[in-house]
């Protein structure tokens, strides 16, 4: 350049090509890049996002504590992704892209055993992760025996035969929140020892039971909104 000492040129030319060689000016910070999907950092941080606020550990969730190990002893890969995927009654909704959800399929499956390896373990509960048919009648009588010191009409836990908490709850949340317990609460897993029951259920048992207390809901055009 006429007029320009070579000098110049030469340093105008390094800085243009710093500059242009990378994709921010010295100085200024570089992005994190977000964790992978299916890696503990992003299980972690989506659980704390999502499902944390009803499924924390002990007493403080509002629903079955997806953080402690006992439920993933019983609980199949196959059951937690439909769970996910297509929601639980009224109180869980679904959270995949094609039921309204923000996930997709890919990221469903990756929370789901994402949250086996970061809060339990194998399955081997020796239980049906699905609820399994049950005789309504029999269950009545065990109801009785081993529910109803803590779930009748003013028990403590509350009523389990009221329509009106049987409209906000699947079966298969049922059968889940028996298998599960809520130990911090006083409610114990189905194999635990329970009033006039020290040995706990059987799967059976457990099935008969869901299924006399799945006959208190209201049909639906009766359910509260």
């Amino acid at each position: 350049m006429n007029g320009v000492p070579s000098r110049v040129v030469l340093f105008i030319g390094a800085v243009l090509a710093a500059v242009t060689a990378c994709d921010r000016l010295p100085g200024m910070p570089s992005e994190v890049a977000p964790p992978s999907i299916g890696s503990e950092a992003w299980t972690r941080a989506t659980f704390n996002t999502y499902c944390r606020g009803c499924h924390a550990s002990g007493a403080d969730g509002a629903s079955i504590p997806l953080m402690d190990r006992s439920y993933w002893t019983f609980a199949s890969d196959e059951r937690v992704i439909a769970a996910t995927a297509n929601g639980q009654g009224v109180m869980m909704p679904a959270f995949s892209q094609s039921a309204g959800g923000p996930f997709t399929d890919d990221e469903v499956m990756a929370l789901a055993r994402g949250m086996r390896g970061v809060f339990g373990g194998s399955s081997g509960a020796g239980i049906s992760a699905t609820i399994v048919p049950g005789d309504r009648a029999n269950g009545e009588g065990l109801f009785a025996n081993a529910c109803a010191p803590c779930h009748r009409d003013g028990a403590p836990g509350g009523s389990l035969v009221d329509p009106a908490f049987l409209a906000l709850v699947s079966d298969q949340g049922l059968w889940a929140s028996t298998l599960a317990g809520r130990a911090v609460l006083g409610m114990p897993a189905w194999n635990h020892a329970m009033p006039s029951r020290p040995s706990g259920l059987t799967q059976e048992e457990a099935a008969d039971i869901i299924a006399f207390v799945a006959s208190h809901r209201a049909a639906k055009k009766d359910a509260p909104p």
